[in-house]
């Protein structure tokens, strides 16, 4: 039985106690017989950049078309693996999630169209099912720009009802990009910067900048889109990683609060903003801590639904030991 099909069980054995079936062990329970009516309801797909989040070569995703879908995305330096417990956490409240995972060196403009076709595959597939976009960092700039109105290839997304939620995402521009974007530089250097910009972010370093047109005009979300919900992290004073004597070894500092606030988003139709004091990888969840914040926010949205099925202390207790254990292969949960 693997980490999901655990906690799924476990979750089933606390709900039969809670309603009063105490005498019921989990082992009574025909696990294999529930697992089996499970995957009845579900269809099977394979749509380039959509994978369950557990970075394997396996491409193939199961889904139940009949219930909403949250799909993550990640951000710079980073891949789907690194959101294997935040979707372990939506399975263990019988939500499903599942990841985009792109190459983080092409163009933003290019990737939220790689985005944009995949969902549009998606609801081609499930015209009716709801779906739930979370971008992290520069996953945040990707997804929104997949679900915005005027683009340059005209690509649209298609689908009837949808939710973004961007986490520490720099929407105003990276300001220590600010000289890949600056043309007197660029002439100066005989095209020197363009080469270095290049090395270190690959064919996005022209997006990114605070004066890039891409962070200037980052155009207005589609109508469907029934809400944007703008997390922003002040991750001054954080730390990443500390060692035994809870000395701090490498800061959580990545994005100002100014560089995630950008006037155009934050103030379009239907944006909620909320700003937590967290890390850049903090909010998220690491091999140190469990995103609390973050999916208290989730839950207080209703983009994380508690039906009540298991206490609170129980939550909190498989929770923690999903972001704290490491998986069979002993490698880390965030890898």
């Amino acid at each position: 039985m693997n980490q999901i099909d655990y906690f799924r069980c476990a979750s089933i054995g606390v709900f039969f106690s809670l309603i009063g079936c105490s005498s019921a062990s989990l082992s009574d329970i025909d696990i294999d017989k529930v697992q089996e009516q499970a995957m009845l309801s579900k269809q099977t797909l394979q749509i380039d950049g959509l994978k369950h989040c557990n970075n394997t070569s396996d491409n193939r995703i199961h889904l139940n078309p009949n219930e909403p879908l949250t799909i993550i995305v990640h951000g710079c330096f980073s891949s789907a693996g690194r959101f294997r417990t935040l979707a372990d956490v939506y399975d263990l409240y019988d939500q499903q999630a599942i990841c985009f995972e792109y190459d983080d060196r092409k163009s933003l403009e290019e990737t939220s169209g790689e985005l944009i076709s995949a969902l549009n595959q998606l609801s081609n597939k499930n015209p009716e099912q709801s779906l739930y976009l979370i971008g992290h960092s520069q996953g945040g700039l990707v997804a929104r720009r997949a679900l915005t109105v005027d683009r340059e290839d005209e690509k649209k997304v298609m689908i009837k009802q949808l939710q973004l939620t961007t986490i520490s995402s720099p929407f105003n521009g990276i300001e220590i990009s600010s000289h890949c974007g600056m043309t007197s530089l660029r002439i100066l250097s005989l095209g020197i910067v363009d080469l270095i910009c290049y090395a270190v972010t690959g064919e996005k370093y022209q997006q990114i900048p605070p004066n890039a047109d891409f962070i200037k005009q980052p155009g207005e979300l589609l109508v469907s889109v029934s809400q944007h919900l703008v997390i922003k992290t002040d991750e001054r004073n954080t730390c990443r990683r500390v060692n035994d004597e809870g000395v701090c070894l490498e800061d959580d500092y990545v994005f100002s609060v100014n560089e995630q606030s950008n006037n155009q988003v934050d103030n379009s139709v239907n944006t909620d903003l909320v700003t937590v004091q967290a890390g850049h990888v903090e909010i998220i969840g690491n091999g140190d801590s469990v995103p609390t914040d973050l999916i208290d926010i989730l839950k207080e949205q209703q983009l994380l639904i508690d039906n009540g099925a298991i206490d609170q202390l129980e939550q909190v207790r498989l929770i923690e030991k999903l972001y704290f254990q490491v998986d069979s292969s002993n490698l880390s949960i965030l890898k």
